[in-house]
């Protein structure tokens, strides 16, 4: 008879996580995501999430701490980056070296064997959405930007519904979705999103901080909207436009909601 194999296949993969860096000082970096998680308490839900303290230059009590706090404000951690890698111990989360923001050359193709379709437990959001929310104010993702890259004009085109729990992340262009965006899902894109129907979850263009790209939805009851790093919460939607038809943009940096009917 045939043996069966004893072999067990590893192979390395690659998946871009939401990166949170917070800043000094952390009583008050913590004041401001509470106060976003206040405004979208699902946010981080069910995503995979590292840590980045690099410029904190904090003692291994300290961010044990931080991981500490996070976890109990329901953000679940996967990494720790920017520590000595000699602080591995089971109390800390793994500590990941050599991690780099995501470049769009290096996005897969679509409809490759890693998709860009995918629920929040397997892809979540990019740093700049998480570096954006650590700002407090409506503001940019990053102090320091750069140059904005090329994109793939080919849209990523939705043809269903989005769900809650679902995320689309298109990092090369537009996303076009025929359908309506549940509360709880998100649609991260490079570049502008159009959605034929109801927005109730949380809408992301110029993901690398492209300041033309645009918002198109047929309803607007949307969670949280960004553009090019800069976000507005469902409490800084203007009454009179929520409900209708409406194109978002940036405008001195700030997010500007114009109806359409």
């Amino acid at each position: 008879m045939t043996q069966p194999s004893t072999h067990i296949r590893f192979r390395g993969r690659s998946f871009p996580v939401l990166a949170l860096e917070p800043d000094a000082p952390i009583a008050g970096w913590f004041e401001r995501l509470d106060a976003c998680l206040e405004h979208s308490p699902a946010f981080f839900s069910r995503k995979a999430i590292v840590i980045d303290v690099t410029k904190l230059g904090l003692d291994r009590d300290t961010v044990g701490d931080l991981v500490e706090q996070l976890s109990g404000r329901g953000v679940r951690i996967m990494g720790l980056t920017g520590v000595d890698p000699s602080w591995a111990c089971d109390d800390l989360p793994p500590i990941l070296t050599n991690g780099r923001s995501i470049a769009a050359d290096e996005a897969p193709a679509e409809g490759g064997e890693d998709a860009l379709s995918l629920t929040p437990s397997e892809r979540a959001a990019f740093d700049e959405i998480a570096q954006a929310l650590a700002g407090g104010e409506a503001g940019p993702a990053s102090q320091t930007h750069d140059p904005e890259p090329e994109r793939s004009a080919a849209p990523l085109i939705v043809e269903t519904a989005v769900r809650s729990g679902q995320s689309i992340f298109h990092p090369d262009g537009d996303v076009i979705v025929i359908g309506s965006v549940s509360s709880g899902a998100d649609i991260v894109a490079g570049g502008s999103v159009h959605v034929y129907g109801t927005v109730r979850g949380r809408i992301m263009a110029g993901a690398y901080g492209d300041s033309r790209a645009r918002i198109f939805c047929r309803r607007l009851e949307a969670e949280l909207l960004a553009v090019g790093g800069f976000y507005m919460t469902a409490d800084e939607i203007r009454d009179d436009v929520r409900g209708r038809a409406v194109h978002a943009r940036l405008e001195d940096e700030t997010i500007k909601i114009t109806k359409l009917d």
